[in-house]
């Protein structure tokens, strides 16, 4: 993944991106969705319409970063797993990159070998 040429997603699409998050895809794909802020009760109603769209992209890999949050719920953990489940059910594979707080977060949630997290781009994704 570190040799991608990820580049801005300029394309009009509903529901619009939910202010603060991006999202960027690869010349061989890759869609990566970086999100920010808060992913909890309040941003969810939007947050997971945004996240439905992405799975109608059909990639062959998503990879969502998730070091720019400051905070996730368990409504956003389950968005999450949501997101997960359709683009596996897709046959496409999924990977979450995220910091070490939020790894520590997966883990007291039962959830860190769901994700099998990622911290930098170099570490292998899983497939």
């Amino acid at each position: 993944m570190r040799d991608n040429d990820l580049r801005s997603v300029i394309t009009v699409s509903w529901p619009p991106t939910p202010a603060g998050h991006g999202l960027r895809r690869g010349t061989d794909g890759l869609v990566l969705a970086e999100l920010h802020g808060e992913i909890d009760l309040a941003t969810a109603h939007q947050l997971r319409c945004w996240l439905d769209s992405l799975v109608a992209l059909a990639a062959p890999a998503y990879v969502v970063d998730l070091r720019p949050v400051s905070f996730v719920d368990s409504t956003g953990l389950n968005l999450l797993l949501r997101l997960r489940r359709r683009v596996l059910e897709g046959g496409a594979t999924f990977s979450v990159l995220c910091t070490p707080g939020t790894r520590r977060l997966l883990r007291a949630h039962g959830t860190l070998d769901v994700f099998g997290p990622t911290t930098t781009w170099d570490e292998p994704t899983p497939v």
